[in-house]
């Protein structure tokens, strides 16, 4: 019990201290009808530290998909875009992050 306690308090102190290794970017699609399908495992998102890739790339990058939003845009017309919310727990072998 005692070990647990340890450990609980280690956590605890380690939130508390706002430390943490993610990373975290927001990617978008490209404009589209909306009346247009969802986007598929081909669709690539632009996002600003990952880049341009599809999400079966972005996973083997080491991202992870937080969530996904449609967002409604307008500039001479109506279209959706997806938005991606990711995050990188990737940490080298020395403990730093990338």
């Amino acid at each position: 019990m005692r070990g647990v306690s340890i450990v609980l308090a280690l956590v605890a102190a380690f939130a508390a201290s706002g430390a943490s290794a993610a990373r975290v970017d927001i990617c978008y699609s490209e404009v589209a009808a909306p009346d247009t399908a969802p986007p598929t495992s081909a669709t690539p998102f632009t996002c600003p530290q990952a880049g341009i890739k599809t999400v079966p790339q972005l996973a083997a990058a080491g991202w992870h998909v937080i969530r996904m939003t449609p967002v409604t845009v307008s500039s001479g017309g109506f279209g959706v875009r997806q938005q991606l919310l990711i995050r990188d727990d990737t940490l080298f072998a020395s403990g730093f992050d990338a």
